[in-house]
């Protein structure tokens, strides 16, 4: 399969890529597409100095880092200069990372729909920025869904109501899921905390749903005193929703020392948070794919997750699941999830659902898609 893109030049564009689901998915992908694919050029074109660090150096990838930059900076590179560079390169293929693509490319291009927020139009808690920044790239995601050859996603939800709001031919969807290396994840030290936890991860956003996910944890402590502590995990890059988080602790008086905002904690220490957890809570409600379900399953603890349709399909038997929008339902789950029994068997249907999500998969996929893509053109 590798011998069908030997000797071809893939250029992999992830200047929108710098923290969250992206970081995770390029650190794990690019090293094994390398290795998947090594007699195939790789070049990786970024703008977060983070990112070079933590890929390896491979033999057939190189790595250009762009100053980090507004996205009407973004948008400018990709569309005045990636074309040029690609060019330059003799590249055979365009894979973006992300919705935003070149209008005219020599060679076929894919582009990866990720990014929820820009496609659901009945959020409005956004700034005014948000709300111009979001539109921007909604009409630039239209382009990418109408110049590129394939257009990716990362579930079978996604695809189905992106596709259908965005107008994509069924022909153009691809579906590859994330995947994980479940025994780094199930081997990790536990992080040392003063008392037991409960976990959730994830770059702080509104949608992230952390003030009502505050507010359920709240309700269960004050019923139960030896309700596990609260541990969030994210970068902060929603400043004013992390406001109001501050404030919902800050409400609860002393209870609210309980509950630990750790802001961006590198990669690499993730695990361990996740092996001292009791158990861990995803309480988003707008998701493409809910990578930490993957990472919660990996490191064999109960895991609560919103109902939505993306969670299910990910997660399947391996949740407790609760309605986002109700703190009373996301408490009645968290309750369920610490039993013991229950917890036992969520955790026994996460290592038996976690093992149809590996990145050597995802790699695997992605390669045939890029011979696919090229062979089409």
């Amino acid at each position: 399969m590798t011998g069908r893109i030997a000797g071809r030049r893939v250029l992999i564009d992830a200047t929108g890529a710098s923290i969250g689901g992206g970081y995770t998915y390029l650190v794990n992908v690019i090293p094994r597409l390398c290795g998947g694919a090594p007699k195939t050029e790789f070049r990786l074109v970024i703008r977060h100095e983070g990112l070079r660090d933590a890929i390896p150096p491979q033999a057939n990838l190189s790595v250009d880092c762009l100053p980090g930059g507004s996205v009407p900076a973004r948008l400018a590179h990709v569309f005045l200069k990636m074309p040029a560079l690609a060019a330059e390169w003799r590249a055979d293929l365009y894979f973006a990372v992300g919705e935003v693509a070149p209008y005219r490319m020599d060679c076929p291009m894919i582009a990866s729909f990720r990014n929820a927020t820009i496609f659901e139009k009945k959020i409005k808690q956004r700034s005014r920025y948000e709300r111009l920044r979001v539109g921007v790239l909604k009409q630039v995601s239209r382009l990418a869904a109408r110049r590129c050859d394939r257009v990716l996603f990362v579930s079978e939800d996604s695809a189905s109501w992106i596709g259908e709001l965005m107008k994509i031919p069924p022909r153009k969807s691809v579906v590859v899921p994330h995947g994980i290396d479940a025994a780094a994840w199930s081997e990790a030290t536990p992080h040392a905390h003063p008392r037991p936890y409960i976990l959730t991860v994830g770059s702080i956003y509104f949608f992230k749903n952390y003030v009502r996910l505050i507010e359920a944890w709240a309700a269960l402590a004050s019923e139960d005193p030896a309700t596990p502590d609260l541990v969030i995990i994210g970068d902060e890059y929603d400043v004013e929703y992390r406001e109001k988080m501050a404030r919902a602790c800050e409400a609860l008086g002393e209870l609210g020392e309980r509950v630990s905002i750790k802001g961006a904690v590198p990669y690499a220490e993730i695990r361990s948070y996740y092996a001292g957890a009791e158990a861990f809570v995803l309480a988003s409600y707008l998701e493409t794919f809910g990578h930490p379900l993957l990472e919660a399953m990996a490191a064999g603890i109960p895991l609560v997750a919103s109902d939505i349709p993306v969670f299910r399909e990910i997660a399947g038997h391996a949740a407790a699941y609760a309605d986002p929008m109700d703190s009373a339902d996301i408490a009645r789950a968290l309750r369920e999830a610490l039993g013991s029994e229950r917890a036992a068997e969520l955790v026994r249907q996460g290592r038996e659902r976690i093992q149809a999500f590996t990145w050597d998969h995802t790699a695997t996929r992605l390669i045939e898609l890029f011979a696919d893509t090229i062979e089409s053109a």
